[in-house]
C-alpha cells in the first residue's frame, strides 16, 4: 500500500485559494467591512499590545477579494505575496516546485532572508 500525503503544499494552497474566493463572495454578498473584521485575537498582540508582523493579514486578504488593493496594502502588504504564492502553487504545482527546487540552496536562503528582512522592516516601519 503506497503512502499518499493528503496534506501537502498543493492541497493547502488550493484550500486557501478556494477559501479566499468563498470569503470574497460571502463578504461581497453580506457587505462585510474589513476594518470591522475581528476573528481570533493575535496572541502576540494580546500579550504585548504590539501588532505582530502578520497582524492585518486577514483584513488585507479580505480587502483584496473586494478589490480594495490600497486598503489591503495598508493592512498588510505581504498579503499580496501570500496570495501570489498560493495561486502559483495551487494552479501550477509542478512548475512552482520545479522553479523553487532548481534554485541553489544559497539562492533559496537569500530569497527567504530578503523576504524576512522586508517583512520585519515593514513591521518596524508600521510601528513607528
Amino acid at each position: 500500500m503506497g503512502t499518499h500525503r493528503m496534506v501537502n503544499h498543493k492541497n493547502l494552497s488550493r484550500v486557501f485559494v478556494f477559501g479566499l474566493i468563498m470569503v470574497g463572495i460571502y463578504s461581497a454578498w453580506v457587505g462585510v467591512i474589513p476594518e470591522q473584521v475581528s476573528l481570533i485575537p493575535c496572541l502576540f498582540h494580546t500579550i504585548t499590545n504590539i501588532p505582530c508582523p502578520g497582524c492585518g493579514m486577514t483584513r488585507a486578504c479580505l480587502s483584496i477579494t473586494q478589490g480594495n488593493f490600497m486598503q489591503a496594502y495598508m493592512f498588510n502588504p505581504f498579503a499580496f505575496l501570500l496570495i501570489a504564492l498560493a495561486l502559483s502553487v495551487a494552479l501550477f504545482p509542478n512548475k512552482s516546485k520545479y522553479v523553487w527546487e532548481s534554485l541553489s540552496n544559497k539562492a533559496r536562503n537569500w530569497i527567504l532572508i530578503l523576504v524576512l528582512v522586508a517583512c520585519l522592516s515593514t513591521w518596524v516601519f508600521k510601528l513607528l
